[in-house]
C-alpha cells in the first residue's frame, strides 16, 4: 500500500514475498487506529521448493514493514518461518532509506495481540534508516514485557533502568510501562 487513509488489511495470509510480505508507505493524517494491518498470518519461507527457499535466504525478507507516518496499527497478527539472518518479522520507515523520503524523524506504532513462532523468529524488529522507530506493545506480545510496553533502537539518551538491550530479538531497546 503505498499511500493511504483509513484502509484496513483483514486476515491476510502471506508467504515468500522477497522485500516485504506487506507493506505501508504513508497513512494520511488520521487518527490512531483506523489505519491497520489486523489479523492474518505471515510466513516467510514455506520450505514448499528448495530453489524458492535458497533465494529467500539471501534476501532482506520482513513480515511487515510499518509507514513512515503516525497512527498505524499492526494487531492479531502470527509470523512464522523468519529463521535467516537477513530476515525479520516488523520493520519500521517504509522507505525512509530512500533520499526522496523527506523523513527524518521517529513514527510510534501501535501492536496488540501479535504471535511469533519463537523456533523460526529470531528478530521480531528490524530498524530502517533513520533507525527513530517506536513500538508501543498495548498488551505484551511483542516484548514479553506486559502491557502498555515499549521497543525503540539503542541510542545513548534512550537507555533507561526500565529498558534492556537485545539487539539480537528487537535490534534495540526493549522498556517496560512505566517509562
Amino acid at each position: 500500500m503505498e499511500r493511504s487513509g483509513a484502509v484496513q488489511f483483514k486476515n491476510l495470509r502471506c508467504a515468500e514475498n522477497g522485500i516485504a510480505n506487506m507493506e505501508w508507505s504513508l497513512s494520511e493524517d488520521i487518527a490512531d487506529g483506523y489505519a491497520k494491518i489486523s489479523g492474518g498470518l505471515v510466513v516467510g519461507d514455506t520450505g514448499l521448493t528448495q530453489s524458492v527457499s535458497d533465494r529467500l535466504r539471501g534476501s532482506l525478507i520482513t513480515g511487515v514493514i510499518t509507514p513512515r507516518t503516525e497512527n498505524f496499527t499492526v494487531e492479531g497478527v502470527t509470523f512464522s518461518n523468519f529463521d535467516w539472518p537477513t530476515s525479520q518479522a516488523l520493520k519500521d520507515c517504509s522507505h525512509c532509506w530512500h533520499p526522496a523520503s523527506t523523513d527524518s524523524g521517529s513514527r510510534t506504532v501501535t501492536t496488540a495481540n501479535l504471535t511469533f513462532d519463537d523456533a523460526t523468529v529470531v528478530r521480531r524488529i528490524k530498524y530502517e534508516i533513520p533507525e527513530r522507530g517506536i513500538w508501543f506493545d498495548t498488551d505484551g506480545t511483542l516484548t514479553g514485557l506486559g502491557p502498555n510496553t515499549w521497543a525503540t533502537k539503542d541510542f545513548v539518551h534512550n537507555r533507561q533502568p526500565e529498558c534492556q538491550l537485545d539487539n539480537v530479538k528487537f535490534n534495540g531497546l526493549i522498556c517496560d510501562s512505566t517509562v
